[in-house]
């Protein structure tokens, strides 16, 4: 991406969110964080936006100063709030990546939940949001969230139904798939091997699913919680590359490193 057009689509999350920060933006571009402060400067000096510590806002917003309560971003507010329930740390990494997933959705987009923890949380999002969506799910439970709801238009894919998935696979499934084209799939995994830039699952039929969704989606974006970089699954379904964009909570300096190497868009989770 050129440097114009990665100020372009800076001033365009401005516009939307009202804040942007530095080192959201170095892993959204996959860019140095010196880069996207030398960004922030120039497009101040233009008059385009506000600089303020750790990013900018948009012109005419304040940047407020540090109060007792920590304030909400406007990104955060643009995320539906979820009950306040105890949760494991495995499912708390989750949802941050579920929350920050959902910001990728927007009206009419056509988009596909596969078989994966994070998805359900991300169900969750969309059925106590107001987007008007069409969600494709091979996962019973996902079907199951998002069914009745006035905003979403939820389609099951059916086939085999694998109980131990709690959802469908295998070639009927695929064929179902193969006609179908989505705006969006949010896709999970079992683990990912930054050495090989390889994306695993556990189940082979379940990966073939995933393969096809891949193929099928404009945009794909990997939900990959911190722990899924400590795991190697038996089957490799995809290659890091073939993902627009990977969304994680992990602040682990040689993960992100190597996605930035590699040259992909890293969207780091939002705090719960």
């Amino acid at each position: 991406m050129f440097r114009g057009e990665r100020r372009a689509k800076i001033l365009d999350l401005l516009d939307q969110y009202g804040r942007v920060e530095v080192d959201d933006l170095a892993s959204r571009f996959g860019v140095g964080m010196d880069s996207i402060r030398k960004d922030l400067q120039a497009l101040a000096k233009e008059g385009k936006c506000n600089r303020v510590y750790g990013g900018a806002t948009r012109i005419g917003e304040k940047d407020e100063p540090p109060s007792p309560q920590p304030a909400r971003s406007a990104t955060q507010s643009a995320v539906p709030q979820m009950p306040s329930v105890p949760l494991s740390a495995e499912d708390a990494g989750r949802l941050a990546v579920a929350k920050r997933a959902y910001l990728e959705i927007h009206d009419g987009d056509s988009i596909f939940l596969d078989i994966s923890r994070t998805n359900t949380f991300l169900a969750d999002l969309i059925a106590r949001g107001d987007k008007q969506v069409i969600v494709t799910t091979n996962m019973i439970e996902v079907l199951q969230k998002l069914s009745n709801l006035k905003h979403v238009t939820a389609l099951g894919t059916g086939g085999y139904l694998n109980v131990q998935l709690n959802g469908f696979v295998g070639d009927t499934t695929i064929s179902m798939l193969e006609p179908l084209l989505f705006s969006k799939a949010f896709i999970g995994a079992s683990g990912v091997n930054l050495d090989l830039a390889a994306v695993t699952c556990n189940n082979i039929d379940s990966g073939s699913v995933k393969e096809r969704v891949i193929h099928n989606a404009s945009y794909k974006f990997l939900l990959a919680d911190a722990r899924k970089f400590q795991v190697k699954g038996l089957f490799r379904f995809a290659s890091l590359k073939d993902f627009s964009a990977v969304v994680t909570d992990s602040k682990d300096p040689a993960v992100l490193d190597s996605l930035r190497r590699m040259g992909i868009p890293t969207y780091r989770a939002l705090p719960l």
